[in-house]
């Protein structure tokens, strides 16, 4: 889907002057068309819902009450916005700023810029964005089924197929997202080498992020294949002062691009809540292990559900059982360090241990669920926005 807000962001719109109808900034633009002579037969049948208009207003340049009369039609027709060229016009009619507050039609002004040339920008973003989602689509399918080696390689071939045999990855999201630039596109890469001295290179936008695939014809060490992606992240603009980095390991042949995928991602997640400049998977540790189950929905679910148990009960007793299971969590297990940390007697700490054992029926792998329920619940809530 693209909005007004994001082809304002295209070189041609640059002089485009916001006149009315702000609230609308989010409509969805799925066309850019010309408006000029229709009006002569007040025939609008030709436009469709989501169209962005472009005119002159030539038709009108006699009478000004022809534009309020084709506006009214426009956005009955579900319009997303309006843009005059000041040919004949240089401000809005003041009924028809009412008019496109009202609908939540962004109207704007422009001076010099070639209609075609704006017309060409959007359709070249828009099909931009259907090949970033088609791409999309086959990165989670390659992430959320279980396929054999020989699936994996055949999506891989259908990302991008100058993929070569080994290959490792960086997952690179905008540390800021309050205006931030743009994630490169397409027409990026033209300017930017992604095939150079043996090695082939291959970007895609995903999950709010830029996914960069490194394939090489030979295994590189991980230093090496991180030192390629990151100069090429530099080169994309996308250098780690601006971003959170996350790195693969290097996986043995394109057959396993899911699992290096799926590292890359992993690695950014845990880069974002330890606010670091980049994170390698190999330095996760158990969170290898904890990070998958955040993507389980059974799993999480379940957690969710224990730990409701005890906020209830420290709700309806005024007791701290949460508090005081979360801290046994982080101390290890240790009753006398949990204690310490939380300036109560062990003995008190034992009682709600144990008191937590039994709103759970008791399980004899307690100290394991309770690490995983603790554990999960704070990483959802760190990682998920």
């Amino acid at each position: 889907m693209t909005q007004v807000y994001e082809v304002l962001q295209l070189e041609p719109f640059h002089e485009f002057q916001l006149q009315a109808g702000e609230r609308g900034l989010t409509n969805e633009v799925t066309n850019v068309t010309m408006l000029d002579y229709e009006t002569d037969a007040r025939d609008y049948s030709a436009f469709r819902p989501g169209d962005f208009i472009l005119s002159s207003l030539y038709f009108a340049k006699n009478d000004e009450s022809l534009i309020l009369e084709a506006f009214r039609a426009l956005v009955n027709k579900g319009i997303s916005g309006f843009a005059i060229k000041t040919v004949y016009y240089f401000t809005i009619p003041d009924k028809l700023q009412q008019l496109a507050d009202a609908a939540g039609v962004p109207v704007f002004t422009f001076h010099s810029t070639y209609m075609e040339d704006i017309i060409i920008a959007v359709n070249e973003l828009m099909k931009e964005k259907d090949r970033q989602a088609a791409q999309a689509e086959l990165l989670g399918h390659l992430l959320r089924e279980p396929l054999t080696e020989s699936q994996v390689s055949a999506l891989s071939h259908r990302l991008d197929d100058r993929m070569l045999p080994w290959c490792a990855a960086a997952f690179a999201t905008f540390r800021d997202k309050a205006g931030r630039a743009p994630l490169p596109t397409r027409q990026t890469t033209r300017w930017v080498p992604m095939d150079e001295s043996g090695f082939h290179y291959a970007m895609f936008i995903y999950r709010g992020g830029a996914l960069l695939l490194l394939t090489t014809p030979q295994p590189l060490d991980e230093g090496r294949c991180r030192a390629l992606l990151l100069s090429k992240l530099e080169a994309l603009r996308l250098p780690p002062e601006a971003c959170r980095v996350g790195f693969s390991r290097t996986v043995a042949t394109r057959r396993q691009l899911d699992a290096c995928v799926s590292q890359a991602l992993q690695a950014n997640r845990m880069c974002r809540l330890w606010q670091r400049d980049w994170v390698d998977y190999g330095q996760l540790g158990l969170y290898r292990y904890l990070l998958p189950l955040l993507d389980a929905p059974g799993c999480r679910e379940e957690c969710r559900r224990q730990l409701a148990e005890v906020r209830a009960y420290d709700q309806e007793h005024g007791t701290a059982l949460l508090d005081t299971l979360t801290a046994f969590v982080r101390c290890g297990g240790d009753v006398n360090e949990t204690a310490r940390a939380l300036y109560q007697h062990p003995n008190t700490v034992r009682y709600r241990v144990k008191t937590v054992r039994r709103l759970w029926d008791d399980p004899p792998e307690f100290d394991q669920q309770a690490f995983l329920c603790v554990q999960l619940e704070q990483l959802a809530g760190e990682l998920e926005p």
